[in-house]
């Protein structure tokens, strides 16, 4: 169901008054979280709005709504983000160094730093007779494991 602008215009005034009706409150809200024109729409008209009281002091208002009895932070976030928590295994910079120099030498044993190098043309084998890399790779590691295996 569309709305005409002159409909939406109208129902966000009733809207805004508090005279819609219950079903068109809860469509209203569901178009609100989706439509941003309507956002926009329903911020201009809550701004036109006569008779809203004005916050006196909006920091101390916000103040007390967060030190209220009822408003508590969320324990799992406040605690993640606590600077004096010990850190987790694997925000330890010696993980990172250790997955790193794994990597270094599963590619140093793999030959994966020998396809850097660069080669002269006259030196280089045609594309059709040199395997893949994934074809090596596969090759290397099904060689391995048959080592552990017969062993």
């Amino acid at each position: 169901m569309t709305w005409s602008i002159q409909e939406r215009k109208e129902l966000t005034e009733r809207y805004v008054k508090g005279e819609a009706a219950p079903e068109e409150q809860a469509l209203y809200e569901e178009r609100l979280l989706s439509d941003d024109s309507l956002l926009e729409l329903y911020m201009e008209t809550l701004g036109r709005q006569e008779g809203l009281p004005d916050l006196p002091d909006p920091a101390s208002f916000a103040d007390q709504v967060m030190h209220h009895d009822k408003i508590k932070p969320y324990p799992r976030r406040a605690a993640a983000y606590a600077p004096d928590r010990p850190k987790r295994w694997y925000e330890k910079a010696i993980v990172h160094y250790a997955i790193a120099a794994s990597v270094t030498l599963l590619f140093l044993f793999t030959g994966a730093f020998d396809r850097l190098q660069t080669v002269s043309p006259e030196h280089e084998a045609p594309l059709s007779q040199s395997p893949s890399y994934s074809d090596q790779l596969v090759e290397k590691t099904s060689g391995w494991i048959d080592n552990l295996i017969s062993k």
